[in-house]
């Protein structure tokens, strides 16, 4: 290893609250519903009729989609054991030697 991406050692390891790896992430896996929501949307919506709110159709289902994206991945950020633990997200500019 480099001098300057040596691992912390004992209190000052940021990755001491994450979740071992290989640990099981299951609520990470709704992370996919935003995705297939907008991928779906030529499939799925693509026509005019039914207006819904005066919206064509495809166009309610990207803003629905739009609106429902954040409170996924808020649901998500809740039920991630990392979250939960108060893990910090360890950053390479946090090293003694990073870039500054």
């Amino acid at each position: 290893m480099s001098e300057h991406h040596r691992p912390p050692q004992g209190d000052d390891d940021p990755l001491a609250g994450l979740p071992r790896i290989g640990a099981r992430r299951p609520a990470l896996w709704l992370l996919l519903v935003p995705a297939v929501l907008y991928c779906a949307a030529p499939v799925v919506a693509n026509r005019i009729e039914p207006r819904i709110a005066g919206l064509p159709f495809l166009l309610f289902w990207i803003v629905a989609a739009t609106v429902v994206s954040p409170l996924v991945i808020w649901a998500v950020s809740r039920l991630d054991p990392a979250f939960r633990q108060g893990a910090v997200e360890p950053l390479p500019v946090d090293d003694e030697g990073g870039p500054r």
